[in-house]
């Protein structure tokens, strides 16, 4: 089966790879038409990869819908190399999930629209479509009982504000599976991060694409410093990461912080699950008091920010770094995250704010 997207306009870059199809699942690709605003009647094409499975308790109701963060694409969730051990979309239809696998606007083989037009809001207004398409059938011609959000960074960004701000229920995914991203930032590593970034324009891989100056990419060979625990880590992927990267814009980054203001974190009123890699630099520095060394520390540290019915979960990625998806121990969090979703999903028993034991 191809696992290649169908593209209907040439992608920035052809410098990255696509992580093969399990072979358990049946997938094809997707194109969704979206707008970024209510005011702006532009529709552009985001692309994406639908796997689904037969499971009746599981694929057949409930599909993972997979946001990446800054600078990444549907490889995150999908890791080219070592899927067995890297591959989000593996180990959810392993365990019988339906996935939807997605480049965001501005990444990958989707649109790229002027980059002062991808905000955290513009974002999450373009999920809330995708959303409510999966619960429809117009994706895939299945209708889903469960949308589970699952963000990376800056994706975990875009459904925890979408979640804490929309009113339309059926806009709104049903869990939340929010990794590496948390309320309170360690800003000498955002820093390193900062130094690291450029025009993509300046990039060779992005010279000839055509983008704005406000498009942005990593600096060769900065991602290991910005995004990895070394020790927690194989050299090969910090690699490979290297050559799959992709581009953010000056917007998204201004915007980020709506995210984190409380009165959005305190209105959402489904479940989630936080995950964060124990070294994540971004958030976690023990002598500044922001650790990371337990689930419970974590749980600690955000669960001021959250109310009951959000029932928050917390899971730490041992010696895991920022892009914890491409870690030694990243399976173990996605085990750790099915067995959440399995307990919400399948015959839950919950309390009155709606949270399972």
């Amino acid at each position: 089966m191809s696992s290649v997207f169908l593209a209907m306009v040439a992608p920035p870059s052809t410098a990255f790879a696509e992580g093969a199809d399990p072979s358990w699942a049946s997938c094809s690709a997707q194109t969704v038409t979206v707008t970024v605003s209510a005011t702006d009647p532009t529709p552009y094409t985001v692309r994406g990869r639908l796997c689904t499975t037969a499971d009746s308790l599981r694929g057949a109701r409930t599909v993972e819908l997979f946001v990446s963060g800054l600078t990444y694409d549907h490889n995150y969730f999908n890791s080219p190399a070592q899927p067995n051990t890297y591959s989000y979309v593996y180990a959810a239809t392993s365990r019988g999930y339906s996935t939807f696998n997605i480049d965001r606007l501005g990444v990958g083989l989707s649109d790229h629209p002027p980059s002062s037009k991808l905000t955290l809001q513009s974002h999450a207004y373009v999920i809330a479509q995708i959303v409510q398409k999966l619960r429809t059938g117009v994706i895939g011609g299945i209708s889903f009982v469960n949308v589970v959000g699952v963000g990376h960074s800056f994706g975990a960004a875009i459904l925890q504000y979408l979640a804490g701000t929309t009113t339309n229920a059926a806009a709104r995914p049903d869990f939340l599976v929010l990794q590496d991203f948390l309320m309170t930032t360690y800003a000498p590593g955002l820093a390193v991060l900062g130094s690291a970034l450029y025009t993509a324009a300046s990039d060779p891989a992005f010279a000839s694409a055509g983008l704005d100056s406000g498009y942005i990419t990593t600096m060769p060979n900065t991602r290991g410093t910005a995004f990895y625990r070394t020790a927690g880590a194989e050299a090969a992927m910090i690699t490979m990461d290297e050559s799959i990267k992709q581009t953010g814009t000056l917007t998204e980054r201004s915007s980020l912080g709506a995210a984190r203001n409380p009165a959005v974190t305190l209105a959402i009123t489904v479940p989630v699950l936080i995950t964060v890699g124990q070294y994540d630099t971004f958030y976690c520095d023990e002598p500044s008091g922001l650790t990371c060394a337990t689930s419970a520390a974590v749980k600690t540290r955000e669960g001021v920010n959250f109310g009951p019915r959000a029932c928050l979960s917390t899971y730490v990625v041992l010696d895991g770094g920022h892009a914890t998806g491409f870690h030694i121990k990243a399976r173990d969090s996605y085990n750790f995250a099915h067995s959440w979703v399995d307990k919400y999903t399948i015959n839950p028993v919950k309390d009155a704010n709606g949270c399972v034991a």
